[in-house]
């Protein structure tokens, strides 16, 4: 067997940056949980706001992508 070659040196990544993957990421999925749950218990006008929080999670999840890859 042929050993691996490393690629490169790894990357460290700031704290700052994996805790606000998490947050956001958590968000994002009890936000759209409650959109579905008040979506099917008919709950129209919150279901909506929750379905915006779900939207606006996922921008800031592209927001910190590309603040972490600079």
């Amino acid at each position: 067997m042929e050993p691996v070659e490393e690629s490169g040196p790894a990357l460290e990544m700031p704290l700052g940056i994996v805790v606000a993957r998490i947050v956001v990421v958590s968000g994002m999925s009890f936000s759209a949980a409650f959109a579905i749950f008040f979506l099917v218990g008919g709950f129209w006008e919150v279901a909506g706001a929750a379905a915006g929080a779900t939207v606006a999670c996922l921008f800031l999840m592209f927001a910190i992508e590309r603040a972490a890859e600079r």
